[in-house]
């Protein structure tokens, strides 16, 4: 991605080397300078998870969310763990619907608490990057579905 970035950046500055009188070229300049600073979002930092992709957040939020991240997936993997069970052959039986909405629930519970340490306007972020992601989910099981029965 990098290389990728780096090859664009010589192309444009390729470009903008061209002989060309410098009343035309200011405004090239000035019209670019808004749309890069726009696109750049803040970047998750380790321990953050993915719903908060875009989202500026203060250190105390970060901090709370790592606490809340840990507390949530450290109960979930328990009841994964104390549930799992497998067949004759060794094989792993998919859970049960009884542990599926145990997990269903700490899911709700610590998607509660994240909102609760967001604004208002990071909590719309956070719904769509929620949104997106159980879209892409949901085509990803489509897509597996498919390929399993051609």
């Amino acid at each position: 991605m990098r290389s990728f970035v780096r090859a664009v950046a010589l192309v444009a500055a390729a470009a903008l080397s061209a002989p060309v009188t410098a009343g035309a070229q200011a405004p090239v300049l000035a019209a670019q300078a808004p749309e890069a600073k726009a696109a750049k979002a803040p970047k998750r930092e380790k321990g953050i998870p993915e719903h908060f992709d875009g989202i500026a957040l203060t250190d105390e939020q970060k901090t709370k969310i790592r606490e809340l991240h840990h507390l949530y997936h450290t109960q979930m993997t328990q009841v994964k763990v104390t549930t799992k069970k497998k067949n004759d052959e060794g094989q792993t039986v998919p859970m049960s619907p009884k542990v599926k909405k145990q997990l269903d629930d700490l899911e709700a519970k610590e998607m509660a608490e994240f909102r609760a340490v967001l604004s208002a306007e990071q909590v719309v972020l956070f719904d769509k990057n929620l949104a997106k992601e159980k879209a892409d989910e949901a085509k990803k099981a489509e897509e597996a579905k498919k390929a399993a029965n051609p």
